[in-house]
């Protein structure tokens, strides 16, 4: 194969669209999809779309509720900052006005568990023997 012969079946898929590659390139194709919207350069999207992936049946046949899946979470390609101290949410703020940008906050200051958290032991109380041992 001529180097030319190679860039000429690349140059489509570069548009987005299979419509004009040659027959010796998609005919082996089996069914091949571009999203131009989601950019072989964001890892981020290519994340969430296989989450759509992994749920997309499952939403389909009625078992997992739609709006479950997001196309974009809060963490997304964003930088994230966690706090522990009043002292350093200050600290946050004061560099991000020197930076000319504005955090946005979206956990509670205090850390606290949530109500799945299972606070009874899967391990059974110890019990003592006939000897008091």
């Amino acid at each position: 194969m001529k180097i030319r012969e190679l860039l000429e079946g690349l140059t489509p898929k570069l548009t987005g669209t299979t419509k004009n590659l040659p027959a010796r390139v998609s005919g082996p194709l089996p069914g091949t999809f571009i999203q131009k919207q989601l950019r072989n350069t964001d890892p981020y999207m290519q994340y969430r779309l296989g989450l759509a992936v992994a749920a997309a049946q499952g939403i389909a046949k009625g078992e997992l509720d739609p709006s479950s899946i997001e196309q974009e979470s809060e963490w997304a390609e964003n930088l994230i900052q966690i706090a522990y101290t009043p002292e350093e949410e200050e600290t946050i703020r004061l560099a991000s006005k020197i930076m000319g940008v504005k955090p946005k906050k979206i956990a509670k200051s205090k850390s606290v568990e949530t109500d799945k958290v299972n606070t009874t032991s899967p391990v059974a109380k110890k019990k003592k023997n006939k000897y008091g041992v």
